[in-house]
């Protein structure tokens, strides 16, 4: 539950009875009711059945009167809370999946119903969501249908990059047709100035001799012979330009067309990658359930299975985001960043992987606060341990933070992820932040990624305006930084000035 069950306006219905509060007690299904306050501070809850206190923790005087959002958590999802408010204003009736957290700190996976309750006036006076844990019962059934559906939009990915490829390939030759007519219309344009230019001088020395014209009748109509002669050239030259004009604005309007086809693909890519993260979210979420179930003798299948999900989840990140940047539609929103919240999402989501590959994964607390974009800075941070983790064998990873300070900046935050990983040699530290660039994948193993990860680095941070570095020492391990402006104007040293990977 969170605070898009307060979405709605009050709009005039057939009224309807209202359903008397004791069935409600005996559902056994999480029942929320809010009035449809929409106003600063929003909506608040009215109403909860003993089933919402089973399944979040909450009793019932210790939300009644509060905000809805007190249930949210970094993983929900914005994009989904925008579409069940455009359901309710648009046809009175939600239903969504959410990521919401227990009283305990627990995430859980939960489908919500929400619908208007009419007053006897015929108005809207509140808004009821049934909300079920989706946790609870999955049967295998419904995970083989997350995977169909998964391999289904897999697919169409691959169709929508072959159909880039192609149009991307057409645009190509459209530009060179276009550079060729250029050049043939710049080439009349200089004929059709050394036609003028000679018959300027023409026209002067007519001037000059108009005395002899009468002496001279043959001279003149030799004269008179050679001026048709240039009409007719300028006549001609005339009439080319005219079709390379004419075969400029069709290849223009072919180009604009090719152009609107390219940013329509590019929003469905972006549309499908996006529709794509709920249930890859929610396979994540079951894989937790497994790993608490399974034996020592089921964890090497388990670990395949995350690392299967991360690879899948990274690829879709890094579509979604380039997309996006491709289409200019990232427009981060800068704001004050508490880093401690931030580094226990990334601990809490890569120990697992971690402890499945035989790696120590470690993240030292930081109580800072960045001006960044929260969300794309997270998923730098993310990238940056993913492909820790996708070259480190043996050893582990380090995520810290420490203090610096800038000429031109002021004070800054550098966010460090160490591992003990192969090294980068010194003249390929520029070549892996390259799209699709992977200096030790020449098979293409899809398990190691697409190159995306460090290509999708550099590019949010440059949208950022955050530097990105790299520090390395061949068969020893590698550095990635990011460094952030601070927010606090506190001078108290962080405890970690000194970072290195202990054993």
């Amino acid at each position: 539950m969170s605070d898009a069950h307060g979405l709605g306006v009050g709009r005039s219905l057939k009224a309807k009875p209202l359903i008397v509060q004791p069935i409600w007690d005996r559902l056994n299904h999480a029942v929320i009711v809010t009035d449809c306050n929409l106003t600063a501070p929003g909506p608040t809850i009215r109403y909860v059945n003993p089933a919402f206190t089973r399944l979040t923790g909450y009793r019932a005087d210790e939300v009644i009167g509060r905000s809805p959002r007190l249930l949210q958590c970094p993983r929900t999802d914005k994009a989904v809370m925008s579409a069940i408010k455009r359901d309710l204003l648009e046809s009175d009736f939600a239903r969504a999946t959410l990521v919401n957290r227990r009283k305990d700190g627990r995430d859980y996976l939960c489908s919500l119903v929400i619908t208007p309750l009419i007053g006897p006036s015929g108005e809207t006076e509140h808004f009821i969501c049934v909300a079920e844990d989706l946790m609870e019962d999955r049967s295998q059934s419904a995970r083989q249908d997350v995977t169909a559906e998964l391999e289904q939009a897999l697919t169409l990915v691959e169709d929508l990059e072959r159909r880039q490829i192609e149009a991307d390939d057409l645009i190509a030759r459209q530009q060179g047709e276009l550079a060729r007519l250029a050049d043939r219309y710049r080439e009349a344009c200089a004929q059709l100035e050394a036609v003028q230019e000679r018959l300027a001088l023409r026209e002067s020395a007519l001037e000059r001799s108009g005395l002899e014209f009468i002496r001279s009748d043959s001279e003149l109509n030799a004269s008179m012979e050679e001026l048709r002669a240039m009409d007719e050239e300028l006549r001609v030259a005339l009439e080319q330009m005219e079709e390379a004009n004419a075969h400029l604005a069709r290849s223009n309007e072919e180009l604009r067309r090719l152009q609107t086809a390219d940013a329509d693909k590019l929003q469905l890519l972006a549309s499908a990658s996006h529709d794509l993260r709920q249930p890859v979210m929610s396979m994540g979420l079951f894989l937790d359930v497994l790993r608490s179930r399974m034996g020592d003798a089921e964890r090497p299948i388990l670990g395949g299975l995350l690392a299967a999900h991360v690879s899948i989840r990274t690829l879709l990140d890094g579509m979604l985001d380039t997309a996006r940047l491709d289409a200019g539609a990232l427009d981060p929103t800068i704001e004050p960043v508490p880093m401690s919240v931030m580094l226990d999402v990334i601990h809490c989501e890569f120990i697992p992987q971690a402890e499945m590959r035989g790696l120590r994964f470690r993240v030292l607390p930081c109580a800072e606060t960045v001006s960044s974009d929260a969300q794309l800075l997270e998923r730098i941070l993310r990238n940056l341990v993913a492909n820790a983790l996708k070259y480190t064998t043996t050893g582990g990873i380090l995520l810290g933070c420490r203090q610096c300070h800038d000429a031109g900046r002021g004070r800054q935050l550098r966010i460090e992820v160490w591992d003990t990983g192969p090294g980068i040699a010194e003249q390929n530290r520029t070549l892996i932040f390259e799209e699709f660039r992977q200096l030790d994948n020449r098979e293409r193993d899809q398990r190691r990624g697409v190159g995306l990860g460090l290509a999708i680095v550099s590019r949010l941070a440059r949208q950022l305006n955050h530097e990105v570095g790299v520090r390395s020492w061949p068969g020893r391990g590698s550095v990635f930084s990011v460094t952030v402006p601070l927010v606090s104007n506190e001078t108290a040293g962080m405890g970690n000035s000194h970072l290195r990977f202990a054993g």
